[in-house]
């Protein structure tokens, strides 16, 4: 039930211009800057998320080695994985406010379009612009199918705790745990690759701008 940490993150490369804001280089560096910081809580939360889902994923493996004798063992551990839930959203919480923000501040990034003068220039700011588009969507798509497996995952913690349930039914949950944790894995690969796509047109567009200035 793990999930592949979303490890890639656009990198902000720098023009580092001594005079900022008077080229289309200038202007997209302090756009790049602003939306780099903005997601910061997001690169922070990134680490405590995979230590939390690995120390629970122990946890659950802990419970199913457990017999019937150990119910009290098996309530206390299960209330330690739900309790685990709950951090993992409140940190996703955190993640979709920060992605929000960056969200945010790349909107400037229609100003550096309406000021470029030249065409291929404004072409290329507006690909750039879709691109980071399509890498919040994909953020957003990866947030509904997390939190449907974390939904999951506080009902097959619920299920350990309740001593009728049988042992087919907690199968059939974790089959469905399981299916989840998958779409949440290709939500992820889809958010990455929408990141690495980004930073390969940003790197080049500011390759090229540096060219011209």
């Amino acid at each position: 039930m793990k999930k592949a940490i979303m490890a890639t993150v656009f990198s902000s490369v720098l023009l580092l211009s001594a005079c900022s804001g008077s080229t289309p280089g200038e202007q997209l560096d302090t756009v790049l800057k602003d939306t780099f910081e903005a997601e910061q809580e997001y690169r922070d939360v990134q680490s405590e998320l995979e230590e939390l889902e690995q120390t629970e994923q122990a946890t659950f493996e802990s419970i199913m080695g457990l017999t019937q004798e150990q119910q009290e063992e098996v309530d206390a551990q299960a209330e330690e994985a739900i309790a685990s839930v709950e951090e993992r959203l409140a940190l996703l919480e955190t993640e979709k406010e920060s992605m929000s923000s960056a969200k945010e501040e790349f909107q400037e990034i229609d100003t550096v379009i309406e000021e470029a003068e030249e065409e291929d220039v404004k072409a290329d700011l507006e690909a750039l612009k879709a691109k980071m588009q399509e890498r919040f969507t994909a953020h957003s798509d990866f947030v509904v199918e997390y939190e449907e497996l974390a939904r999951l995952q506080k009902e097959l913690y619920e299920m350990l705790k309740d001593e009728e349930t049988n042992l087919q039914t907690l199968q059939e949950k974790t089959v469905e745990v399981n299916e989840q944790n998958t779409a949440v894995q290709d939500a992820v690969t889809v958010f990455n690759e929408k990141t690495e796509q980004f930073n390969e047109m940003k790197n080049n567009l500011i390759e090229k701008l540096q060219q011209d200035e």
